[in-house]
């Protein structure tokens, strides 16, 4: 009797672990099935517009571009021109645990914005004896790296030890030597500056002139803000015509060719 009984709870037992198996085992193959597809590599695209697209190269021909299949599944084509990095990395779920990870180093590659509209806001100053100071505005439009071309305004003096105010209005050319985060630029201005009457000082009549200024610099940062800091050379003509002594009753023009070096720091967005 002893003995069935024994039996018979080790056929329980045993039914038990199977049916436990039954259920258990495509659980632990779907896991691994899951986690095999997580940890998938995939393709990874920057474009020259600063996107970022992420899934897998179909097909690659170097002469013309890739045919290119989200994570999404949808398919686009890309042309070889606006193609800027590729590389391999882990899919989203992956990096999303990364960026939990503040001890983690991100990734900060270059991404500037190398065509499209563009804005600088600068400030100038020249150490000479005679000092100047200015504050300048620009847009425009950039081609390529190397080009873009846009208008300007600007408020300066260029003899401090004077009243004598300019607002010079230019149209501008600009570039980037390098597709890096801090490469060399360059810049020309050419345009008029509007001279400034400045009555209580005695300065009764102004008249602009010609303008030009070629700068090189160094640019910092490779995304939408970025910081710059160069060297301009500039030539601005002008005259001025003042009174003479306390009563004002005599005058003299002073014409003058600007010629200065001036330190440039500015913000390009």
């Amino acid at each position: 009797m002893l003995t069935m009984i024994i039996k018979m709870k080790l056929a329980t037992w045993i039914s038990c672990l199977c049916l436990v198996a039954f259920y258990t085992l495509p659980v632990i193959g779907q896991t691994v099935d899951t986690v095999k597809a997580t940890d998938k590599i995939v393709d990874v695209v920057w474009l020259k517009d600063g996107s970022k697209l992420s899934g897998y190269i179909l097909k690659w021909e170097l002469a013309r571009g890739m045919e290119f299949k989200l994570i999404t599944g949808a398919e686009v084509i890309l042309p070889k021109d606006q193609i800027t990095r590729v590389y391999q990395d882990l899919p989203f779920a992956s990096q999303l645990q990364t960026d939990q990870n503040p001890y983690v180093r991100r990734d900060r590659s270059y991404r500037f914005r190398e065509e499209g509209i563009y804005n600088t806001f600068s400030c100038f100053l020249n150490f000479s004896s005679f000092g100047g100071a200015g504050l300048h505005y620009s847009i425009g439009y950039r081609f390529n790296r190397m080009l873009g071309v846009g208008i300007g305004i600007g408020i300066e003096s260029n003899d401090f030890n004077n009243s004598r105010g300019i607002v010079p209005l230019y149209a501008e050319a600009r570039g980037f030597f390098l597709p890096k985060k801090i490469s060399p630029y360059y810049a020309f201005k050419i345009g008029y500056g509007f001279a400034q009457r400045a009555e209580l000082a005695g300065t009764i009549d102004a008249k602009g002139g010609f303008m030009i200024s070629p700068e090189l610099g160094v640019r910092f940062g490779g995304r939408a803000v970025n910081y710059y800091m160069g060297f301009q050379y500039k030539i601005q003509n002008a005259q001025y015509t003042n009174t003479i002594g306390w009563d004002g009753q005599g005058t003299y023009t002073d014409v003058v060719s600007y010629r200065r070096v001036d330190f440039r720091a500015g913000l390009l967005f």
